[in-house]
């Protein structure tokens, strides 16, 4: 055979190259015999459904539960003294924290104020009748602190309706009262600053005093007094 001419040659080896590069490239994929339905897609030759969404996370509606206000209340230990006089400058007891009722979701009532018009008020002024059969005795602070103790709360509870239905400050109430030898409140008055006069707060917490029992004891009728720290 002759020698083939360069230019030839190199024809040749250009047309053998681009036949291998056809060769590599990979055939084209079949089509699908019919058009794919909804929510199905074509994929080599068939029709595969389409991978579900996930729906988006519905709203239920609630709202998140609002932090409860709490209203910090101080109760300060008694002073008393022999005929109704004042006692000592009370002195700070521990603070207890008392959480504040949320409003109920249903309609308050209409607001009534505690009746105390037949709670006669204490007065250092009115004339005592002394017992001169009665004896020396005198009530223990100790056990009056545990009674006003137990008395806090009820004050507390009329502070906390009075706030369902309005504003409510921050204050001291004070209170005094005149304690009988058989442990019964004879009088009570409570002073509150005009924060705290709103809304019923006085006459409910001088009925909560009244209505309280302290442990009788053998001697005169005495004046106490001790108060109460809304903050």
């Amino acid at each position: 055979m002759g020698e083939h001419p360069p230019g030839a040659r190199l024809a040749r080896l250009a047309t053998l190259a681009l036949a291998a590069s056809f060769a590599c490239e990979p055939a084209p994929k079949p089509d699908c015999a019919a058009p794919c339905g909804p929510g199905s897609t074509c994929v080599e030759g068939q029709c595969v459904a389409d991978a579900p969404v996930a729906p988006p996370v519905a709203d239920d509606g609630k709202k998140k539960k609002k932090r409860r206000k709490k209203k910090r209340v101080r109760r300060t230990t008694p002073g008393s003294a022999a005929g109704g006089g004042p006692g000592p400058e009370p002195t700070p007891a521990p603070e207890d924290e008392i959480e504040e009722a949320e409003p109920a979701g249903e309609k308050l009532p209409p607001f009534v104020p505690v009746d105390d018009r037949k709670i006669p008020q204490f007065s250092n002024d009115k004339v005592q009748t002394i017992d001169l059969e009665a004896g020396s005795e005198r009530p223990n602070e100790r056990v009056l602190d545990q009674h006003f103790a137990k008395i806090t709360p009820k004050i507390t509870d009329c502070v906390i309706t009075a706030s369902r239905y309005g504003d409510v400050g921050s204050g001291r109430l004070a209170v005094q009262l005149r304690l009988l030898p058989s442990g019964k409140v004879e009088s009570v008055s409570v002073k509150a600053p005009a924060s705290l006069n709103v809304w019923g707060i006085v006459p409910c917490a001088r009925k909560a005093v009244y209505d309280h029992r302290f442990p009788s004891y053998d001697g005169p009728s005495v004046g106490v007094d001790f108060a109460v720290d809304v903050d």
